[in-house]
C-alpha cells in the first residue's frame, strides 16, 4: 500500500470539490477528482502536479461507472483511500407544488442514491485503509427545511441521517463517517442557479444582500476544504457546520420549534 494519503472527491471539478482537492494536494495528498463534466475536469487537472491527481468522468447515478473509476483510483493511490468525499449534488429549487416530479426524482437520484453508490464503490478501499473517513456533503437545509427547497431539503436530511447510521455500522470496519453542512457557499453552482431566477435557489438581489454575519453569510468554497480537513483530523464530531452558526438551527428546533421556523423564515423571506 502507498505511504501517501489520498482523497477521492465526487463533484470534484469545480466549487467545493475542487477547492477541497487543491487544499489536500497542498498537504501532500494524492487527489482523485470524479465529475460528470469532462471539460471542467480537464481545466481542473491543470491546477495540480500531474503526478498527484487522477481524474475520471463519472456519473454518480451509475454504480458500474463508479466501480470502474474506483478500480482505476486504487491503482493510482496504491490501494488506499483515506477520505472518500461524497460531494456531487444538484440543487434545483422552486415551490414544491410547481416543480416537475421528474426533476424532484432526479434530485433524489443524484443527491441520495448517488451517495449510496459512491460509498458502496469506495467501501472496499476505505476498509483496507487505517483510520479512513467516509465524508459527505449535507446542507444547512438539513437543520431546518427551507421553503422552495423541499426536494433538495429531503435529499440532504437523508444524507445527514445516513451519516449518523453509518457512523454506527462502519465501526465494525474501523471506518469513520462525517458530513459537512454548508450554509451559503460562493460556488459556480450557486451563482449559475441565481442567474436562472425563480428562486433557484436565490434571486440575484438576495445573493448580493446576504447578511454579513451569522449562519447565512456568504462563505468561500475554501471553508468547505478546511472543514473536510478538520473532519479527517478530529474523530469526535460527526457533523461539521460551515459556518459554525449553522448548528444553531439544529439546537434551537430541539427546544423551540416555533422560534426555529421564524429564524429560517426571516432569512428566506427577507
Amino acid at each position: 500500500m502507498s505511504q501517501k494519503k489520498s482523497i477521492c472527491i465526487t463533484g470534484g471539478a469545480s466549487g467545493m470539490g475542487l477547492e477541497t482537492g487543491l487544499f489536500f494536494s497542498r498537504k501532500g495528498w494524492l487527489v482523485g477528482l470524479f465529475d460528470k463534466d469532462l471539460s471542467l475536469l480537464k481545466e481542473a487537472e491543470t491546477l495540480f502536479d500531474p503526478e498527484t491527481v487522477m481524474t475520471a468522468e463519472v456519473d454518480v447515478t451509475s454504480p458500474e461507472n463508479l466501480k470502474h473509476a474506483m478500480k482505476n483510483f486504487s491503482v493510482f493511490s496504491g490501494g488506499r483511500l483515506d477520505v472518500m468525499f461524497n460531494n456531487a449534488g444538484i440543487a434545483p429549487g422552486g415551490w414544491f407544488d410547481e416543480m416537475d416530479l421528474l426533476q424532484m426524482k432526479q434530485i433524489i437520484e443524484v443527491n441520495v442514491i448517488g451517495v449510496f453508490n459512491s460509498i458502496l464503490a469506495a467501501l472496499p478501499l476505505l476498509k483496507a485503509t487505517e483510520n479512513s473517513l467516509c465524508l459527505s456533503t449535507s446542507s444547512s437545509c438539513a437543520t431546518f427545511g427551507h421553503a422552495r427547497r423541499a426536494a433538495y431539503t429531503a435529499s440532504k436530511f437523508a444524507v445527514k441521517g445516513l451519516t449518523e447510521s453509518l457512523s454506527l455500522e462502519f465501526e465494525r470496519f474501523g471506518v469513520r463517517t462525517a458530513d459537512i453542512l454548508p450554509g451559503c457557499i460562493d460556488t459556480p453552482m450557486l451563482r449559475r442557479e441565481t442567474a436562472q431566477g425563480a428562486g433557484k435557489p436565490f434571486e440575484e438581489a438576495m445573493l448580493e444582500n446576504l447578511p454579513k454575519e451569522g449562519a447565512y453569510r456568504l462563505m468561500p468554497a475554501s471553508a468547505i476544504a478546511e472543514a473536510a480537513w478538520s473532519a479527517y483530523q478530529d474523530s469526535d464530531p460527526i457533523h461539521f457546520y460551515v459556518p459554525p452558526e449553522v448548528a444553531y438551527a439544529d439546537k434551537l428546533k430541539g427546544s423551540d420549534i416555533s422560534s426555529a421556523r421564524e429564524e429560517i423564515k426571516s432569512f428566506l423571506f427577507r
